[in-house]
């Protein structure tokens, strides 16, 4: 019998992402100062509800900080706001996590601030244009490389928060696991394209910084600067490829047993879209384990195999869960089969010699 594939999300699960919590503290505070409003940011727990509510993407978070202290405080109310209680109430609206914050913000904002939530929020991913997201690129990235990628002067000199804060959760016996098995990172942080063309949007190499601190930059690679190429390549945009979406799951299942990158994303596109199942047909029989600390992740495997059985080929899918807060449990309990408080623990429960 063929050994697991190993479907592995990085930012909670392979590292502790200290350094996009930080950038995601200082891009508010930044920007609220610069705004003159109050400076107010979420804690460690109300940071895991907005997890649990879809925004984990810190582009999302931050521009809906931005505006909820923006808000509060043409409301007159200038003490610090129930960021946890903000999170949940945006899941009565449709759309993605940026889409749902700013009809809640516009909701509830008095009309004279309508134009900033929308600067805020109508386009959180393009730093030219993103107040936040520019100072989010800037720290998680540091000046020198954010000037390389984006041509755009620095605000302050800083150094990458990745570089300079992340911890690796994965130990040294689970990396060998990991290396042990048909593996690949399966992870929404930005990394760049696969056929080393001129990076853009989505292409800056935050993924690839984690797996050189893991010491694992052999590990195979399906982020969101390859879901990227594939939007510019075959057209439509980056979230109807990006997980939850279930071809970013694909193309990270192929990668795992050997199949390069650019041929995995290519191959995955023609299944979704046409039915060749050709590539695919090799997954038949497999047992896939995705090991996540987000809903997404899961989800995208699960539609995956649901899409592959309606074209007879069989998979399955197991989702493993690691968190030890409570709402991201509860959020994952939902569609894993076992949670674990981390990827070491999880790892272990594989059983069988390395």
């Amino acid at each position: 019998m063929s050994a697991p594939i190993l479907l592995l999300d990085i930012d909670g699960t392979l590292i502790e992402d200290r350094g996009y919590r930080r950038a995601q503290v200082e891009a508010a505070r930044y920007v609220c100062a610069s705004w003159g409003v109050p400076t107010h940011t979420p804690d460690e727990q109300e940071i895991n509800v907005l997890h649990a509510c879809g925004y984990s993407n810190e582009w999302d978070s931050t521009a809906f900080n931005v505006g909820i202290n923006l808000v509060e405080a043409a409301r007159g109310n200038p003490s610090r706001p129930d960021f946890a209680a903000w999170a949940r109430r945006t899941v009565r609206f449709e759309g993605r996590p940026h889409e749902r914050a700013r009809a809640l913000l516009l909701s509830e904002a008095p009309p004279h601030v309508h134009a900033d939530i929308h600067r805020l929020l109508d386009d959180v991913s393009d730093p030219r244009t993103s107040p936040t997201t520019r100072l989010l690129y800037l720290f998680v990235l540091g000046s020198r490389r954010f000037e390389e990628h984006f041509g755009l002067k620095a605000e302050l000199e800083c150094p990458s928060f990745l570089e300079t804060m992340d911890v690796p959760i994965a130990d040294a016996w689970s990396r060998q696991i990991i290396c042990a098995y048909p593996s690949s990172a399966y992870t929404s942080r930005p990394s760049l394209p696969p056929d080393g063309s001129r990076p853009g949007l989505y292409q800056t190499p935050e993924a690839e910084i984690a797996l050189a601190q893991l010491g694992m930059s052999d590990l195979p690679l399906v982020g969101l600067g390859a879901m990227r190429w594939l939007a510019d390549v075959k057209g439509g945009a980056i979230w109807d490829y990006a997980k939850p979406a279930p071809l970013q799951a694909l193309a990270a299942m192929l990668c795992a047993t050997g199949v390069p990158l650019p041929d995995a994303v290519l191959a995955a596109h023609a299944f979704i879209t046409s039915g060749d199942s050709r590539m695919l047909r090799a997954l038949d029989g497999r047992r896939v384990i995705i090991i996540e600390d987000n809903v997404g992740g899961v989800r995208g495997g699960q539609r995956a195999a649901t899409l592959l059985k309606d074209a007879g080929i069989q998979i399955h899918v197991t989702g493993f869960g690691v968190a030890r807060d409570p709402a991201k449990r509860a959020a994952l309990a939902e569609v894993c089969t076992a949670l674990f408080d981390d990827v070491n623990a999880a790892l272990a429960a594989l059983g069988g010699d390395v």
